[in-house]
């Protein structure tokens, strides 16, 4: 019971000696602080490097896809092979001097 008794005369001691001494508690206070600060825009800093390296290998792949497809349009598009599909496909031919109309306004 003696024990009891005593706890809430440390616990008065304690902050006495803290209220005198609040210059050095407010420092350590702060820097507490600041040390979660660190930690906290360390690991922040660290995760945005890691999604910025993500998305930079994202685009270098949309960038390889990109050039892929332009060279497969520039393939598609070439006029031999467009005229060549229309003849064997669609059975079209150029029309001969006969054929063509020409329409004036």
């Amino acid at each position: 019971m003696d024990e009891v008794s005593r706890q809430p005369n440390l616990l008065r001691a304690i902050l006495k000696d803290v209220w005198r001494n609040k210059q050095h508690f407010l420092l350590l206070v702060a820097a507490v602080v600041s040390a979660f600060c660190v930690v906290w825009t360390t690991h922040h800093t660290r995760m945005f490097v890691e999604q910025r390296e993500s998305l930079m290998m994202s685009r270098d792949a949309l960038n390889v896809e990109w050039r892929h497809l332009l060279i497969e349009q520039n393939a598609l598009a070439e006029h031999s092979r467009v005229e060549s599909i229309a003849k064997k496909r669609l059975d079209m031919h150029r029309p001969k001097i006969k054929e063509q109309v020409v329409i004036t306004q």
